[in-house]
């Protein structure tokens, strides 16, 4: 329900990828000087900031909704949190359909802020 959670409840989350870029196991294929080369992302981790000043991870995992997602926090007090996911990637990259080979070093790629309004609800009896 856009981006609302409660006070109490644990809250899960993931960590998606932009349909423009290229995801982990995608490949992209190119012609560099007569050889076919491939290249793929890697995931490695996720780490999530919370906004109430802790953070999930690092987690090699990109977390997941209801009920198997590893990715879960409560929030104890009601407001707006800023939150975003920070995913750690490498590549690999194949020439002429040889094997997969490892690319040197690794990039970190911090994701848009996202608001979240934790609520509290309050129930009552009636009558």
């Amino acid at each position: 329900m856009g981006n609302r959670t409660l006070v109490n409840l644990p809250t899960y989350f993931t960590a998606t990828f932009p349909a423009g870029g290229y995801g982990p196991g995608e490949v992209r294929t190119t012609t560099l000087l007569g050889h076919t080369v491939r290249i793929r992302p890697v995931f490695h981790t996720t780490t999530i900031t919370l906004g109430d000043g802790t953070t999930l991870g690092p987690a090699t995992s990109t977390g997941g909704g209801y009920p198997g997602g590893d990715l879960v926090h409560t929030y104890t007090h009601p407001g707006t949190v800023t939150t975003r996911a920070t995913v750690v990637y490498s590549g690999q990259f194949s020439v002429d359909d040889q094997d997969w080979a490892n690319l040197p070093g690794t990039a970190t790629i911090t994701g848009p802020a996202q608001a979240l309004q934790v609520l509290q609800a309050t129930n009552r009896l009636v009558r």
